[in-house]
């Protein structure tokens, strides 16, 4: 008498605990090893030369100061510190506070972007914040640093994926659809305004 086949259940595949993108987790890696050479491998004084060499300074693009090389980097500088200075922080606190934004909302535009659109996009948001900083503060020689100025282009960028046709978010009925896209950018400006509260009380602390 053949015995009764017992059927054995396939075990489903276990979901990783941390699901980050490796972009994600190779930019906050750099962030992190920045700050810990700043922190712990060189002196105040090469680190002073540091932020005035990669941190974003609005006096540097006086016209009276343009191409005469007064600040260190020269005209270079007056180009790559659109993008370097958020690479740089105030702090541990102020790290902490933009890689947990990165990992909430850099994750899924990693995911839509892929890898090079992803860095790219940090890139473009890094240096409109430094252009919106450069204008809202002309001639200011207090160095700027924080990557808070991609964070909230992720934001946004993240916001909007959520109300795009299949997006979680996303409203079922036709006539709400309508309404979607100005609710979708009261949330955008609303979770940026949060966000630079945060900044702000990183720096006070």
């Amino acid at each position: 008498m053949s015995r009764p086949h017992r059927s054995h259940p396939l075990r489903q595949p276990s979901e990783p605990i941390f699901n980050v993108p490796t972009v994600v987790s190779a930019l906050l890696a750099i962030l992190f090893a920045i700050h810990g050479l700043r922190e712990w491998a060189i002196t105040p004084e090469f680190d002073n030369e540091i932020l005035w060499l990669f941190a974003f300074v609005p006096s540097r693009y006086e016209s009276s100061l343009l191409g005469l090389g007064t600040f260190p980097g020269g005209i270079a500088a007056d180009v790559w510190t659109f993008i370097t200075y958020a690479f740089l922080h105030g702090s541990w606190t102020h790290l902490g506070l933009n890689a947990v934004w990165l990992l909430a909302f850099g994750t899924p535009v990693a995911r839509r972007f892929g890898a090079t659109r992803f860095l790219a996009f940090f890139a473009v948001t890094a240096a409109a914040g430094a252009l919106a900083h450069l204008v809202a503060y002309s001639g200011e020689r207090v160095p700027m640093i924080g990557a808070s100025a991609s964070i909230s282009g992720f934001m946004a960028a993240a916001i909007r994926f959520a109300f795009q046709r299949g997006g979680p978010l996303r409203f079922g009925r036709d006539q709400d659809a309508a309404h979607a896209p100005l609710f979708a950018r009261s949330k955008t400006w609303s979770t940026a305004l949060v966000h630079r509260v945060a900044q702000i009380s990183a720096r006070s602390l």
